[in-house]
């Protein structure tokens, strides 16, 4: 808020904040967190709800989940807040207290769980949002706590390979709009594979019905996860951990099918289709792929689950040259380093004298390059004798100096068997072909960037789950939780416009900066909400009453409001008091 004089005008900073506004109050925020969270009987001021309201509004707004700020913001937007809210919104009610206070009921998973379930079922109701597909993964982030400080900050293998100290957060999101229905926080040392079911059930309820697809990575594979889903008479689609699960089964399934001497079904990007309906050509495939059936078996809480399941071995162009370079890298590699273990005699080469010491070294190269079974290799021990003469009163000598000598070569067969398999995928899942053919399988599997661009967010400018600077383990649960219904709310954002602009059939433009005449059919929420920036509201104090005067205002922010389905005097809303 910048005052000309203390009696003159001033000026509070608009921007995209009654947007953010209307959406929280579409979404329901206030009222569902207030229906969950009983305040403390010492409670003052507004609600919990409008607390939290408010501050996703600070968050999305100035792109800052930090406490310490908000009460310095509220106090420059005081007209702005209370006239949209309609509450009588005071600084106080933003002290670091009453944030913690807020944070800390969020992290209460009774409490957090009947948030998420009714704001769910009110969104799926509201935005009559398709549910027939559920996409569930799990993400890191990486903080700087001290992990024996608590259970929550715990050191895990993070994606880099290396140990952190971690939390992880296990998300069940909604296509195709990527909009997040469950959310857990758990430890960063925890495995992944036991999150997958309790978020699919408590989503489930959520969405209400059954003939769910699921679909998620290959932690999601375990066989137990598969039968849970079978048994909540859903579908599942995920890509199989055969290598470590069924190491067997891709060679196994390959052979079959050059047996068989099956034809393979191309698969094609869908710009590539042509509009008649007729079949391109093979040379833009992207991919092939086959499928089988088996028969698979559970035993679920004592009862015995058994399914037909679908394997769809799918082999991508593009994966298979980048792993044909790879292998053939990793090839040259190795085999320089088991020549460079027996190097010829001369100054300055240690040599290997102890045979298994030049196994474990064999064996380690092996791993370090994944070329296990690659390699053939002759070796024998080249042994000289030097008589070294008594001195004094050490006698004459026979040294002998052991040298072991390497042949190496490649293992042609095998080598040519990883190429063959270089690039295929088996895929699982339990929906009929009729309802999930092969290339829609594919295509489904492929839209998981919606899944990870939920994360990208997370991990982006403006929620930030990483660097947290609370410290508290029940802040912390409670501030992700926070920072969800901020991804909730750009997630329902993309999706709004997108629909509306697709049914027009038109662009929007003036979003670009510098260049307003560029359009486009897929906005983020970001940057419509950033073309809000400059629009200040201007109070005019007259005697005992106020003026109000909005600037800055233009045609795309009305059309901004129109396909977010706001109404469009949420700004001239601020105008009265």
């Amino acid at each position: 808020m910048r005052n000309v004089d203390e009696n003159g005008p001033r000026i509070e900073r608009v921007d995209d904040i009654p947007v953010l506004y209307g959406l929280l109050e579409r979404m329901g925020i206030q009222i569902i967190a207030d229906g969950a969270i009983t305040p403390h009987g010492n409670w003052v001021g507004i609600s919990p709800g409008w607390v939290l309201t408010l501050w996703l509004i600070h968050i999305l707004s100035e792109k800052n989940h930090r406490m310490e700020p908000v009460q310095q913001w509220v106090s420059r937007h005081l007209t702005i807040l209370t006239r949209l809210s309609g509450q009588p919104v005071r600084e106080l009610d933003f002290v670091d207290d009453k944030l913690a206070i807020c944070l800390r009921e969020l992290s209460r998973a009774g409490i957090w769980q009947a948030i998420e379930s009714q704001l769910g079922m009110r969104l799926i109701r509201v935005y009559d949002l398709r549910t027939n597909v559920l996409r569930l993964d799990a993400t890191l982030g990486t903080v700087n706590h001290n992990p024996e400080n608590g259970s929550l900050f715990q050191v895990g293998k993070a994606k880099n390979g290396l140990y952190e100290t971690q939390f992880k957060l296990m998300m069940a999101s909604l296509d195709p709009l990527g909009l997040p229905l469950v959310v857990d926080v758990k430890p960063g040392n925890q495995a992944d594979d036991p999150l997958y079911i309790p978020s699919y059930q408590r989503a489930k309820k959520i969405v209400g019905h059954s003939g769910i697809l699921v679909v998620g990575d290959s932690k999601m594979s375990a066989l137990t996860t598969r039968a849970t889903i079978v048994a909540g008479q859903d579908s599942y689609l995920v890509p199989l951990a055969d290598k470590k699960d069924e190491p067997l089964l891709l060679a196994q399934e390959l052979a079959a099918w050059l047996e068989r001497k099956a034809e393979a079904i191309h698969l094609f990007r869908p710009e590539d289709m042509p509009a008649d309906g007729s079949n391109p050509e093979a040379k833009l495939a992207i991919a092939r792929g086959f499928e089988v059936t088996r028969t698979r078996t559970r035993l679920l809480d004592g009862t015995e689950i058994t399914w037909d399941e679908r394997l769809l071995v799918v082999q991508s162009y593009s994966y298979r040259q980048s792993i044909l370079a790879g292998l053939r890298q990793r090839l040259d590699k190795a085999e320089a380093a088991f020549l460079a273990l027996t190097p010829p005699r001369q100054r300055g080469k240690q040599q290997i004298t102890q045979e298994a010491k030049l196994l474990s070294a064999l064996a380690q190269i092996e791993k370090k390059y994944r070329v296990q079974g690659l390699f053939h290799y002759d070796y024998h021990a080249e042994t000289t004798e030097r008589p070294v003469r008594g001195y004094k009163e050490t006698d004459a000598r026979v040294e002998r100096q052991v040298r072991y000598q390497l042949t190496v070569s490649r293992q042609q067969k095998a080598i040519e068997s990883a190429e063959f398999e270089a690039g295929w995928r088996i895929y699982a899942t339990n929906e009929i072909s009729q309802r999930l053919s092969l290339p829609q399988a594919v295509a489904v599997y492929r839209d998981q960037i919606i899944e990870e661009n939920v994360f990208r967010r997370l991990h982006g400018k403006m929620l930030s789950i990483t660097p947290l600077y609370v410290q508290r383990e029940d802040h912390a649960t409670g501030l992700v939780h926070l920072l969800t219904l901020g991804a909730r709310l750009l997630a329902l954002g993309d999706y709004l416009a997108r629909e509306a602009l697709a049914k027009l059939g038109e662009e929007l433009t003036d979003v670009y900066a510098g260049n307003p005449n560029r359009g486009t059919m897929w906005p983020t929420s970001e940057r419509m909400f950033k073309a809000y920036a400059g629009i200040d509201l201007v109070i005019f104090p007259q005697g005992g009453r106020t003026s109000t005067f909005l600037t800055g205002l233009r045609p795309v922010h009305q059309r901004i409001l129109a396909l977010l389905g706001l109404h469009p005097d949420v700004f001239a809303n601020l105008l009265s008091a």
